[in-house]
């Protein structure tokens, strides 16, 4: 059996509608932050790596008087290579953070959508215990567990209480 057989097609089409989210937030980006994507993904790789190296190395020899050919144009201690790299990084810190940028208003989307997600889920599941409950009532069935967790959870999550009881257990961990 192959590993495709074996997803179910609510799988599938949940990972289309996951490709489609993150087509559209790549469609959102502005052509500064896919040139800055692109520019931060090749100063990242290891092509960068060798390129820079070998700049570097060919830059030194050129500039030692090893050729015969080319007169030095930047003398040891090398202060116009010098001014390149700086400059050189300063842009590699800018596109590095227009690119964590872009990330981090990603990662807010989709936290954004497991939270809605979550509690779209919270509250169908408090339905549903609730409806169970009413079925059993009207059927005159025994309800098999009475127990206080059950009924603490067929009531609905005050969203806000709970954020506060998060701070609070937060600030007592803080403490020394």
């Amino acid at each position: 059996m192959s590993p495709q057989s074996s997803v179910v097609a609510t799988a599938k089409r949940n990972v289309e509608t996951i490709a489609q989210l993150e087509q559209q937030l790549v469609a959102q980006q502005s052509r500064t932050e896919r040139w800055g994507s692109g520019i931060a993904h090749f100063f990242g790789s290891s092509r960068f790596i060798v390129a820079q190296i070998l700049f570097v190395v060919a830059w030194i020899v050129l500039n030692t008087g090893t050729t015969a050919w080319l007169r030095s144009f930047d003398p040891y201690p090398f202060p116009f290579l010098s001014l390149m790299v700086g400059m050189e990084f300063i842009f590699l810190t800018t596109f590095v953070l227009i690119n964590q940028k872009h990330q981090m208003r990603r990662a807010e989307q989709w936290s954004h959508l497991h939270l809605q997600r979550s509690m779209l889920t919270e509250q169908e599941v408090t339905k549903n215990i609730k409806t169970l409950h009413m079925i059993c009532q009207k059927l005159e069935v025994e309800m098999p567990i009475r127990d206080e967790e059950v009924s603490e959870l067929s009531q609905d999550t005050e969203i806000t209480a709970l954020v506060d009881e998060i701070e609070k257990a937060r600030d007592n961990d803080a403490l020394p």
